[in-house]
């Protein structure tokens, strides 16, 4: 084993409802995501391990959910878990919104994270997303001070690089609850 087979990323984002691709560089062999702020039950966790994809009745990972402080189920998830990302999705830079956007013009900031989400700078209304630290430049405001950051020019493209996708499972991803990940290289 090498010295980055024991890497560890972790992140935090929030929840959608919809599938986000965590953008990391490498497909993990391992993922844990914890809902911290699921109200529907105690703090649902989704372990995925790459290996699973060799028994269908766990593609998506282990969903285990709290019923009460001292009772926890666990459900197999074939679909709306985790899965691999591929990458290579290109994303287009809309300076004007200050977002990115697919190959339809649809914005997609809540779609690909890469690592946290965080606002550059308080007057800057767009996460940071995967490709604002490769294809970005100072940023500046409209009295031409620097903000802080990198921002991406106008039209600027890149490919989406390879991580894993947290799936639409209602535990695992609602709409505005917070997100806490760890992937395994």
């Amino acid at each position: 084993m090498g010295a980055d087979d024991s890497t560890l990323v972790m992140g935090t984002c929030d929840g959608t409802g919809a599938a986000i691709n965590v953008c990391l560089g490498f497909i993990p062999s391992k993922v844990e995501i914890w809902n911290v702020e699921d109200a529907g039950s105690l703090l649902p966790k989704v372990e995925w391990i790459n290996m699973f994809k060799m028994v269908t009745t766990l593609d998506e990972g282990v969903l285990e959910t709290g019923l009460s402080d001292t009772d926890y189920d666990r459900t197999v998830l074939t679909t709306g878990g985790i899965s691999e990302y591929a990458g290579g999705d290109e994303l287009t830079y809309e300076a004007a919104n200050s977002r990115w956007n697919n190959a339809a013009g649809t914005s997609v900031e809540e779609v690909y994270v890469d690592g946290a989400y965080e606002l550059l700078h308080a007057s800057n209304p767009a996460y940071r997303c995967i490709g604002d630290s490769i294809a970005g430049k100072p940023a500046y405001d409209n009295a031409n001070a620097l903000l802080g950051g990198v921002n991406p020019y106008d039209g600027a493209k890149v490919k989406s690089i390879e991580g894993f996708t947290i799936g639409t499972n209602a535990n695992l991803n609602a709409d505005g609850e917070r997100l806490i990940w760890i992937a395994h290289r």
